[in-house]
């Protein structure tokens, strides 16, 4: 089965992303009262978020493609599993017993958990992640 092709402004859009990038950089430093060491800092972050963003969407295969499953099961899973904790008053009612151990299991713990759902939702989808031909 052929692969589908790309749209003519495909090229040209990663392109003009980097373009934009450093452009809003400049004008970021000399209109604005930011240093440059800052600027160049968040230009260069900007640029690798890019750059990740498209070794994803063109190049994708089925280990970048687990680790963002694996990324998004932390992120918001993981999250929400800690929020769960802290609100419902579990580690209050650990904490005499364990100190700053019920600390660490609020922090790692559901991240953990969250991980793994991220995995397994992954595994259901074949690693596959959505418009990717």
């Amino acid at each position: 089965m052929k692969a589908p092709s790309r749209p003519w402004w495909w090229k040209p859009l990663w392109a003009y992303c980097a373009l934009s990038i450093v452009g809003m950089g400049f004008i970021m430093y000399f209109y604005s009262n930011v240093l440059f060491w800052d600027v160049l800092g968040g230009v260069s972050l900007t640029l690798v978020c890019v750059g990740v963003a498209y070794y994803v969407r063109v190049r994708p295969n089925i280990k970048v493609n687990r680790a963002i499953y694996i990324l998004l099961g932390i992120s918001p899973i993981g999250f929400l599993l800690m929020i769960a904790l802290l609100v419902s008053g579990f580690v209050q009612f650990l904490r005499p017993y364990l100190g700053w151990g019920a600390f660490i299991i609020t922090v790692t713990v559901p991240y953990i958990i969250g991980a793994f759902v991220g995995d397994w939702i992954g595994k259901k989808r074949s690693y596959r992640l959505s418009l990717t031909p």
